[in-house]
């Protein structure tokens, strides 16, 4: 069995018809630039809460609030309208404020 690489690993809770479930993703993909281009490419839906793990130093901590604006500078970046569901992502991890700073889609 390989070691357990000493580095965070972020996992993403979602909502499911049967409650809350951890997302299932490649472990090659639990980094924080994964997990912040999963999202933003809207390939994690029903996102409810991201916590960032270092399984060697015994630590995690809740990071939503955190990669939500990482999501959202992603977005800025592209300079496209929201969607819906980019709006109220925005709206619910970041602010009303800062989602209304967007153009909305038609």
């Amino acid at each position: 069995m390989p070691a357990i690489a000493d580095r965070m690993i972020y996992l993403c809770t979602v909502a499911a018809n049967s409650g809350d479930v951890v997302q299932e993703r490649s472990v090659s993909d639990l980094d924080r630039a994964s997990t912040v281009k999963d999202i933003a490419a809207g390939q994690i839906e029903d996102l409810v809460q991201v916590i960032e793990c270092n399984v060697v130093e015994g630590t995690s901590r809740d990071v939503t609030s955190d990669i939500a604006r990482d999501v959202m500078n992603v977005w800025a970046n592209e300079a496209e309208p929201l969607t819906d569901w980019q709006y109220v992502f925005v709206e619910m991890f970041v602010s009303k404020q800062a989602a209304d700073s967007f153009r909305r889609a038609a």
